[in-house]
C-alpha cells in the first residue's frame, strides 16, 4: 500500500497580522467608502490572525498587468517549491537523485515549460525523472495531487513520486473590484508550498498508508468556484452557496467512501480539513456532527497561514502529525473541496 514517507512546507518571507492587512485594505479603497465600509468587516469574520506574502504590502497599493503578476508568481513558485522540496527529501534522508516521478499542483499563475521542468534543472534531479504538471483543481489540488502519487504508486511499487503544492494567491488580488467575493479573498488568500514523499510498497521508506482515495464532480456546480481571466488577472470566483453545497453533500459522500473502507465517522481519529474559510469548517462540523477541537489542526493553519489554496491541506497534515503523532493503527481522514465543484478524500491509517 502507498505511504506518506514525508512532508515539507516553506512561506515567504513577508508576515502580515491580518489587522495591518485590513488597514492596508481599507485605504486601498477608501475612494468608495461607503461600498469599502459594508464590505470590509469580511476581514474580522474569518478567523484569520496572520497571513504570509510574497511581496510587501505596498506592492497592492499599485496596479499591476497579468504579466507582471505572473512574473512574480513564476519566481516565487520555483523558490518556495525548492525550499519545501529540500525539507522534506532530508526528512526522508534521500536526495533529488532519488525521486523517480515529480508531481507539481498550482492554480495561481501559469509557465511554459511548466515549473516543475524549472525545479528538476535547479535541484539535479535526473534528466529521465518523469513529470507531471497540473492544474485548475484549485483548493482540492494538494489532495488530489496526493491521491494522484498513490494512485502511480500502486501501479509501480518500486517508485519514489515526489508531490510538490504551491499557490501565489495574494498575487491575484484585484485592485479596483468592490465584489464581495474580491474582499473574501483580500481577507483569506496567502502563499505557501507543501511537498510529500510518497513511496509505493517495494520502497524501504515506512510511513503512514493510504488506504483509498475518492474524488466526487457534483453537476451543474461550474460556477461555484474558480477563476475568471482578464487584462488584469485571475479575479476570484466564490459562491455564497459553497458553506450549504457541504452541508447538504459532504456527509452522505464521505459515508459513502468510508464505507466501501468498512470504516465509519466512528473510526476516525484525526481530520485533515481544508479551511477554505471559516464558515466551510462550520459547515463540515455541522453535516458530520464533528467538534472544533477534532478539527484543531484545520483551525491552527487558518488562523497563522490564512487560506493558500492547494498546499493547505499537506499544512494541516503537517500540522497535525507533529503535534502529536497518530498511534500505530488509526485512521484519518484528508478532504478538501474545489473548483468543479468537487471534493476529494482520502482514507490514512498510520
Amino acid at each position: 500500500m502507498p505511504r506518506v514517507v514525508a512532508l515539507g512546507t516553506a512561506v515567504p518571507p513577508f508576515c502580515f497580522d491580518q489587522q495591518d492587512i485590513q488597514q492596508s485594505a481599507r485605504q486601498h479603497f477608501e475612494e468608495d467608502l461607503e461600498k469599502m465600509e459594508r464590505l470590509i468587516s469580511v476581514f474580522n469574520n474569518v478567523q484569520v490572525q496572520r497571513r504570509f506574502f510574497s511581496v510587501p504590502l505596498e506592492w497592492f497599493s499599485c496596479d499591476h498587468t497579468f504579466s507582471e503578476k505572473n512574473d512574480e508568481y513564476i519566481r516565487w513558485a520555483e523558490r518556495l517549491s525548492i525550499e519545501a522540496i529540500e525539507r522534506c527529501l532530508a526528512k526522508a534522508g534521500l536526495s533529488p537523485e532519488h525521486v523517480d516521478h515529480l508531481i507539481f499542483v498550482s492554480t495561481s499563475g501559469m509557465s511554459t515549460p511548466s515549473i516543475d521542468a524549472r525545479i528538476i534543472n535547479r535541484l539535479g534531479f535526473r534528466n529521465s525523472t518523469k513529470r507531471t504538471p497540473i492544474f485548475g483543481l484549485g483548493c482540492a489540488g494538494g489532495a488530489a495531487g496526493l491521491s494522484r502519487c498513490s494512485d502511480l504508486a500502486k501501479g509501480a511499487p518500486d517508485q519514489r513520486i515526489l508531490l510538490v503544492s504551491v499557490e501565489l494567491s495574494s498575487l491575484t488580488f484585484q485592485s479596483k473590484d468592490y465584489r464581495k467575493s474580491n474582499f473574501v479573498a483580500s481577507a483569506l488568500f496567502s502563499d505557501g508550498a507543501a511537498a510529500v514523499l510518497v513511496c509505493g510498497d517495494s520502497c524501504p521508506e515506512d510511513g503512514a498508508q493510504v488506504v483509498d482515495s475518492l474524488s466526487t464532480l457534483w453537476p451543474n456546480t461550474l460556477d461555484v468556484m474558480g477563476w475568471d481571466f482578464s487584462e488584469a488577472g485571475l479575479s476570484v470566483i466564490f459562491s455564497r452557496s459553497i458553506p450549504s453545497i457541504i452541508n447538504k453533500y459532504a456527509q452522505a459522500n464521505i459515508e459513502e467512501f468510508l464505507k466501501r473502507n468498512q470504516t465509519t465517522l466512528k473510526d476516525l481519529s484525526h481530520y485533515v480539513i481544508h479551511p477554505g474559510g471559516a464558515k466551510i469548517l462550520v459547515a463540515f462540523q455541522e453535516s458530520l456532527g464533528l467538534t472544533q477541537e477534532m478539527l484543531e489542526s484545520s483551525y491552527f493553519v487558518l488562523e497563522n497561514y490564512g487560506n493558500m489554496s492547494s498546499p493547505t491541506v499537506l499544512f494541516i497534515l503537517e500540522h497535525l502529525t507533529q503535534k502529536a503523532p497518530p498511534k500505530k493503527g488509526d485512521y484519518g481522514l484528508c478532504a478538501a473541496f474545489g473548483p468543479g465543484f468537487s471534493s476529494e478524500l482520502i482514507l490514512l491509517r498510520w
